[in-house]
């Protein structure tokens, strides 16, 4: 079967599912040829049992407001692939989020997880529930109703939880505290914990840790460095905290922060000083980004835009999935952008991937460039089982070698001779070879 009458026919088994028919036709269309051409993946069906999903498990959520009055939320897990190993990845709270967005969250864990050579298969999971404005009473009552709907198809060997958009640490612990009121077990089913109960003290910022570290493996290759480097960044969230902290150590400037009413352009760099204003802005502004163009003069505020305007040698999308099209790729281009890598999970839409490797304006994708909070959970989980405390210096030098491997995967599988380097493409066949291989191994299962 030729691959648009593939995803012509996945299509119309998953209809009004856009995000996720884009995440796997991407995909397909870089290891096409992987697939054609080895007989074991078509006798093994693996094509087709990797475009369904092992579970899909959705669910009402009830919970009770201040005023005493039940609301009810739509609860999601989507349990993809645990050819690697349990089911890990992250829970969204976000209320535009869908069924279609969870599933290709999922689909792309599976493969962020392979790409990090960690033993994880890929799961996503969530909820249209807006955390913003609510006090920390129904936040509690919220998480402790999710979970109450879940606590029996998760655990350290079957599906392990972790933050995303809308859950931190405090989500994550009221989650976590109904599971072993529930299961009377204080086991390695959720990361992203505080440190004081077996969290790491890096994980609010990994994320935008490994993204730079994989920024500095890439820009080592092309014998150049971060000093000096202008970087554009999308949000204010952990990702573009970790990131903005990480670039100003490495002796790059980061300019830019966005929200949803528009962006700022700070000339002059975010500094450790802004940073830290913006944790407290983040707190307590409902994302917008407008008060900190007041408590700074000289930055600039642009109302109902993104950062793509602005000059910049890297753009760093933090935000959310296709924020970027084709007519903002074409502004980066046009402002002397020669790099740009996914933070945010599928930053960029199809055209815009294609518009950027058309333009050579290097495109790493989320998957990899995203597997530092997979590094981090697994570190965190490892410390778990073996009831020991690692030193953030210890944990970070350990994140900094696996996305040092993980750019070394995407630039072996993906090199094209004289042509360069697919990042895209390496990314996805190194991830795809690892699941392909494991699910042949084990069995028509």
């Amino acid at each position: 079967m030729s691959l648009d009458r593939f995803l012509y026919q996945l299509q119309l088994n998953n209809p009004n599912e856009p995000e996720f028919i884009q995440g796997v036709r991407v995909f397909l269309s870089t290891v096409e040829d992987r697939i054609r051409d080895d007989f074991r993946l078509s006798n093994a069906a693996v094509l087709e049992r990797l475009t369904e999903p092992d579970r899909v498990l959705q669910f009402k959520v009830p919970w009770l407001n201040d005023e005493g009055r039940v609301i009810v939320n739509r609860g999601y897990r989507v349990q993809y692939n645990n050819a690697l190993g349990p089911y890990s990845g992250g829970v969204r709270f976000h209320p535009a989020l869908t069924l279609g967005t969870v599933k290709m969250l999922a689909f792309e864990q599976v493969f962020k997880n392979s790409l990090s050579s960690l033993p994880l298969g890929g799961a996503m999971g969530g909820a249209n529930f807006d955390p913003k404005g609510k006090s920390e009473a129904e936040i509690m009552r919220f998480c402790q109703s999710y979970i109450l709907q879940l606590w029996d198809a998760v655990g350290a060997d079957i599906d392990i939880l972790g933050g995303d958009i809308g859950v931190g640490s405090r989500e994550v612990g009221y989650l976590f505290g109904m599971y072993k009121k529930l299961t009377h077990q204080h086991s390695g089913a959720f990361t992203g914990k505080s440190p004081d109960w077996g969290g790491t003290g890096l994980r609010a910022e990994s994320n935008g840790y490994g993204v730079v570290y994989l920024l500095k493996s890439l820009l080592k290759r092309h014998n150049d460095s971060l000093g000096g480097k202008t970087i554009a960044v999308s949000g204010f969230g952990n990702m573009a905290h970790g990131v903005i902290k990480k670039a100003n150590a490495m002796g790059a400037k980061v300019v830019t922060i966005s929200g949803p009413d528009g962006y700022v352009y700070d000339p002059g760099g975010i500094d450790s000083t802004k940073l830290e204003y913006l944790i407290e802005l983040r707190a307590t502004s409902q994302d917008l980004v407008r008060p900190y163009s007041i408590e700074f003069p000289g930055t600039i505020y642009v109302e109902g835009k993104k950062p793509w305007e602005v000059e910049c040698d890297v753009a760093i999308p933090c935000a959310i999935q296709n924020e970027i099209d084709v007519k903002e790729a074409g502004m980066l281009q046009a402002n002397k952008c020669r790099y740009l890598i996914e933070a945010a999970d599928q930053s960029c839409t199809e055209e815009a991937i294609q518009f950027l490797m058309d333009n050579s304006i290097t495109y790493v994708p989320s998957k990899a460039a995203n597997v530092g909070s997979v590094a981090i959970s697994a570190l965190e989980l490892a410390q778990n089982t073996m009831k020991v405390a690692w030193s953030d210096s210890e944990i970070e030098n350990r994140l900094q070698d696996i996305m040092e491997r993980t750019y070394n995967l995407c630039r072996q599988f993906g090199s094209q001779n004289k042509e360069g380097v697919n990042y895209l493409r390496g990314a996805n066949v190194a991830a795809f070879q690892r699941v392909a291989e494991a699910m042949i191994d084990q069995g028509a299962v």
